[in-house]
């Protein structure tokens, strides 16, 4: 295949993929909805923790997307296998457009993320540090809107200048127990996890659905821990609603969770949670959780190793499958031209003959003649023979007739 046959494999890959991990994160979210609903009980930590879960699973429906099926597994029944009811084509060119889009608007996504990032490290430079609780900063800016979370690297909370003289010293200690919850949970981690989740799978809308369940959860889970260190809902109820009217217009950093939103039902959903009797109100995670959080894990292994994905790919036809770098072999050209007659080199070949018996020269008959080796050389067409003698002792005439 050339590069263009193998980006267009590449882009109805990465398509079916995306479409395929559409519907199982929305059987993800479905499955925790109903986790947490078999779960009336469970405080907001455990449920928070259940939607937590249900992130990290959506985010690897891709790799889940692997896992061999019962019919894939048999090779007797491999050619059987069902065919998807949408294919998305290896020819066409608009696999390619859609995951360019996607590209594009992920990295712009992604780009936002790291600017919240940068602007969290800016507003804590230039903030005052107003007070110390441990190894976390309180600082005041003017220009924060909200009471907010800056975790990461070198955690603090940051008040706005204008809120400290509006907050009584009761309500300024809850916000900020608030706001350390934050921070001890380590919501600003999961916070950017989230982002980034959502930034890459923009198009899912589980994201955004669990994502708003998660803010929530977390939010009521920070409210557990102010009301199970102070002991006071009313009074904390009370503060967040002060809260809200002085701070509901103003925009909250991406990246840093605070103890108010815009939304107005979430501030409703909270205060009506706080004042209700027999809520579990423990900061803990308790053991249904565990329970519950494994149960999902193992129900989104079965059905996606048990369901088949609604598209697939189509296969790529023969005739597009050639090789760009290898050719036949020409045919050997065969020249009718007469050729010059050239005769042969002549070719010196030695060949070692066995031992020959020389007649004695007449003159020498009584010497002791000793032959030790005779070598022939072959020179076509004639040979000749050169014979080696050696004598002991040499006789000067004898050596000199040769």
């Amino acid at each position: 295949m050339n590069w263009l046959e193998l980006a267009n494999v590449a882009a109805a890959l990465a398509v079916s993929t995306a479409l395929n991990s559409l519907w199982l994160s929305v059987v993800l979210a479905v499955l925790a909805a109903g986790m947490v609903r078999l779960l009336p009980r469970a405080n907001a930590t455990t449920r928070h923790a259940i939607w937590v879960t249900a992130l990290l699973l959506a985010v690897a429906t891709p790799a889940m997307l692997l896992i061999p099926r019962p019919a894939q597994a048999s090779s007797a029944i491999a050619t059987a296998l069902p065919s998807a009811p949408w294919v998305v084509p290896v020819t066409a060119q608009w696999p390619v457009y859609a995951v360019g889009t996607w590209l594009v608007i992920a990295v712009l996504l992604l780009a936002r993320v790291g600017w919240s990032l940068v602007h969290l490290h800016r507003l804590k430079s230039y903030a005052t540090l107003v007070a110390r609780r441990g190894n976390i900063r309180v600082l005041a800016s003017a220009e924060a809107r909200v009471p907010m979370a800056a975790g990461f690297v070198r955690r603090a909370i940051v008040f706005p200048q204008s809120l400290l003289d509006e907050l009584t010293t009761q309500e300024f200690e809850q916000v900020l127990c608030h706001e350390m919850a934050h921070l001890r949970r380590w919501d600003d981690w999961t916070q950017l996890a989230h982002a980034i989740a959502q930034a890459v799978f923009f198009f899912n809308p589980a994201m955004y659905w669990i994502g708003g369940r998660l803010k929530i959860e977390r939010e009521m889970a920070c409210d557990d821990w102010v009301v199970s260190t102070t002991g006071e809902a009313r009074p904390y109820a009370a503060c967040l609603t002060h809260l809200h009217e002085l701070t509901r217009r103003a925009p909250a950093p991406q990246l840093a969770p605070g103890a108010t939103g815009r939304t107005r039902w979430q501030i409703s959903a909270r205060v009506e949670a706080l004042l209700q009797p027999d809520r579990d109100s423990t900061p803990r995670f308790s053991r249904s959780g565990w329970t519950a959080a494994c149960a999902l894990v193992s129900a989104a292994l079965i059905v996606a190793a048990r369901t088949t994905p609604p598209v697939g790919v189509q296969e790529v036809p023969v005739a597009s499958m050639k090789l760009a770098h290898l050719s036949a072999p020409a045919a050997p050209t065969i020249s009718r031209a007469p050729k010059r007659f050239t005769p042969p080199r002549p070719r010196l070949v030695a060949r070692r003959t066995p031992e020959l018996e020389l007649p004695a020269p007449p003159a020498l008959t009584d010497a002791p003649i000793v032959l030790v080796r005779a070598w022939q050389v072959q020179v076509s067409p004639t040979y000749f023979v050169i014979a080696v003698v050696f004598f002991e002792p040499p006789p000067p005439t004898v050596l000199n007739r040769i």
